[in-house]
Order: structure tokens, then C-alpha cells, then sequence
């Protein structure tokens, strides 16, 4: 991330819908080569080889980690990230939303992320989700753990969406079906009423393509509790 670049600048990635939150001057590169490290994630999972392949694996990306950690400092996240809910415009309805290039579950430019298209939708969020070999648990079917990131982190965007600042409080998820690996599920999330700082979500999730009175794969609820721009302004 290059603070030089200004809010909510999108310059950096060719793509006019991206509503880029904080701007990655290398998110193509980032992105290109956390792919590919999915995609080995992914392969290595999924297939056998022999012991000097491994071998070879595990003397690149140690040796890779270490030029990674030598190269440069940590770079921290933004203490601001809450505050610019009050001061950035909303993203415009059917854009690309995106807080940081390498955010844990759905960033491009993180290679332990799933693949991941966070849109607004309206009021609310849709996110295309394509869960790799890595996360799968039961034969076909990706692990709950990681569909329930995925739930959490989709809600969080429906903030960014809505212009609040709030965490999780609660999260209740029934699985009413496995969610399959290799195959595109759509998650659908919207705030259901809001009563003071607390603010009473939704999701669904569906195969990609299913008919709209189609049963769903999982449902949650959930709450958030919102922090407001008064309250961010004294604790500064």
C-alpha cells in the first residue's frame, strides 16, 4: 500500500467499477503472484509428490520468506480505517468494494484468501465465492470454518456499504447444505432493521445461478454493534 496515493484514489488498477479503499500501487503484481500461490496451495493439497519436490518447495518458500521479511518493515493497517466510514462516499451501487488488497478471506493480493468478487448490491453486499482444494473437509464440501469466515467478512463489507463502523457481536449460521469446492456460490447479505448502534443483518448463500426461490445453502443472522464517528472522535 502506498500512503503517498491519495483516499479513495482507484488509479492504480485499470478496472473504472473498483472501489478501492486503500490504494495498492502494486496491486496487479501483489494480486499475480498471490494467485499463484493459491494455486500452489490449492495443487500441493490436492496432489502427491516425491521427497525432493518437497524438498525443493520448502527451501524456496522459506528462503522467499526470508528476502520478504529483509526487504522492508511490516506495513501496519491504517489507524483511520474505522473513522473513513463517516468521511469517504459509499461505494456506488454494483462496484467492486475493496478495504485492503491483502484483507484476510477475500483480498486478491493475499495468498491465503479464497477467490473472492465483494460487489454493493443495492443496500446490500453479493460476493461470488470459488473455494479451492485447500478448504475442503468433507469430500466435495468446503470446511465450515471457512464458509463462516466468509460470512463474517462479507457482513463486515455490508458495513462499508451501509457508511457504519461496527464489529461482530454475534453470528448464528445454520448449515443447511454443503457448499461445494471448485464451484461458484453467491453470498447475499443486507441489514434487516437497525435499533440504535445495533445493527440486525442477513445473509444467504446459493449456488451460483440458482433460482431465486431455490432453497440455501446456509443462512446466518447476525449483530453488529456500531461505533459511532462521535465515539471514534474521543478515543483519538
Amino acid at each position: 500500500m502506498d500512503a503517498s496515493l491519495p483516499h479513495g484514489d482507484t488509479s492504480v488498477d485499470a478496472r473504472s467499477d473498483l472501489h478501492l479503499i486503500y490504494p495498492d500501487a502494486q496491486l496487479a503484481e501483489r494480486s499475480a503472484a498471490a494467485g499463484a500461490l493459491r494455486r500452489l496451495a490449492h495443487a500441493f493439497v490436492r496432489h502427491r509428490t516425491d521427497a525432493d519436490t518437497l524438498a525443493e518447495i520448502a527451501a524456496w518458500a522459506d528462503a522467499t520468506a526470508e528476502r520478504l521479511e529483509a526487504g522492508s518493515a511490516a506495513v501496519p493497517r491504517p489507524a483511520d480505517y474505522f473513522a473513513r466510514r463517516y468521511i469517504d462516499p459509499r461505494p456506488p451501487d454494483g462496484a467492486e468494494v475493496m478495504a485492503f488488497s491483502d484483507r484476510a478471506f477475500s483480498g486478491p493480493a493475499n495468498p491465503t484468501a479464497m477467490e473472492v468478487d465483494m460487489r454493493r448490491h443495492g443496500d446490500g453486499v453479493r460476493a461470488a465465492v470459488t473455494f479451492g482444494a485447500a478448504f475442503e473437509s468433507a469430500p466435495g464440501r468446503v470446511h465450515g470454518g471457512a464458509v463462516c469466515a466468509v460470512v463474517d467478512d462479507v457482513l463486515g463489507y455490508l458495513m462499508v456499504c451501509l457508511g457504519i463502523a461496527a464489529y461482530t457481536a454475534r453470528l448464528e449460521i445454520d448449515y443447511r447444505g454443503g457448499v461445494p469446492i471448485d464451484e461458484p456460490v453467491t453470498y447475499d447479505a443486507r441489514e434487516t432493521r437497525r435499533d440504535g448502534r445495533k445493527s440486525h443483518v442477513e445473509l444467504a448463500v446459493h449456488t451460483a445461478g440458482a433460482p431465486p426461490d431455490a432453497p440455501p445453502l446456509i443462512e446466518a443472522a447476525g449483530l453488529f454493534v456500531i461505533v459511532t464517528a462521535e465515539q471514534l472522535a474521543t478515543d483519538a
